[in-house]
């Protein structure tokens, strides 16, 4: 589902959408590119040759479990 449709869905436009999900992440920002990517670069070296079957959220804290 695209930004658009699932902005739509909630009522609002998609920079509507995007600034209350920025209000309601714990760290109040949206996460930058080079964060995510870091974390790839994580998950792909040797030092995560251990970590198996975990779900990593890179979301800034909007996700809760």
């Amino acid at each position: 589902e695209s930004g658009e449709a699932a902005a739509a869905a909630m009522g609002k436009t998609f920079d509507e959408m995007v600034a209350q999900f920025t209000e309601e992440s714990a760290i109040k920002r949206q996460n930058s590119v080079e964060e995510v990517a870091a974390m790839a670069v994580l998950l792909a070296s040797d030092v995560a040759s251990g970590i198996t079957g975990s779900l990593l959220s890179v979301d800034g804290g909007t996700a809760a479990y």
